[in-house]
């Protein structure tokens, strides 16, 4: 598994009232705030999460983030509360657009599986964080450990539900790639 990952707090961007750090240490590396956007859900635009992005080097290009090997950081600071079942639908939401018809290797499946069944429902105020890194991925609910992989490919393919090509809401793809 991946070292202990810290949050440190520096200059300060706010959206929405959520304010994330300009910074973010993962390992020994500190990361920089890319871009932060907010994830807006069926059509009376209810806004869910604010998410922010951490990269090595800012970047506007998915796939040349994608590609690096430096770590990369996604947090999400949701708005609303979210039952398991919520969670759980907006995972295969994202599965289905984009890997349907066959757009991601099956062997992600397994692992796919076991988080989505480690997601837990959310309450306002809680966060999701996502370290990638050249090996693979973890998930922390709320600053604890929740689950790793030994995957890259799987963790490229969740950072790619956001800044990919089918990203949940094209503004947030545009507001987390630095675009405003």
């Amino acid at each position: 598994m991946f070292a202990g990952f810290l949050l440190v707090a520096a200059q300060a961007e706010s959206l929405n009232g959520v304010t994330f750090p300009d910074t973010y240490k993962v390992g020994g590396q500190t990361l920089v705030l890319n871009g932060m956007g907010v994830r807006t859900l069926t059509a009376f635009q209810i806004e869910i999460y604010v998410a922010a992005l951490y990269l090595a080097n800012p970047s506007s290009d998915p796939g040349a983030i994608e590609a690096s090997s430096t770590p990369k950081a996604l947090i999400l600071y949701y708005l609303h509360d979210g039952s398991k079942e919520q969670v759980e639908k907006q995972f295969r939401a994202g599965e289905q657009t984009n890997c349907g018809a066959g757009g991601c290797p099956p062997s992600d499946g397994t692992d796919f599986e076991k988080l989505v069944a480690a997601a837990p429902a959310v309450r306002a105020g809680d966060t999701t964080t996502y370290i990638f890194t050249r090996k693979g991925f973890q998930v922390f609910a709320n600053g604890q450990y929740l689950i790793g992989f030994d995957n890259p490919d799987l963790g490229n393919r969740l950072l790619d539900g956001f800044i990919g090509a089918h990203p949940p809401s094209t503004s947030l793809k545009i507001a987390l790639l630095g675009g405003r």
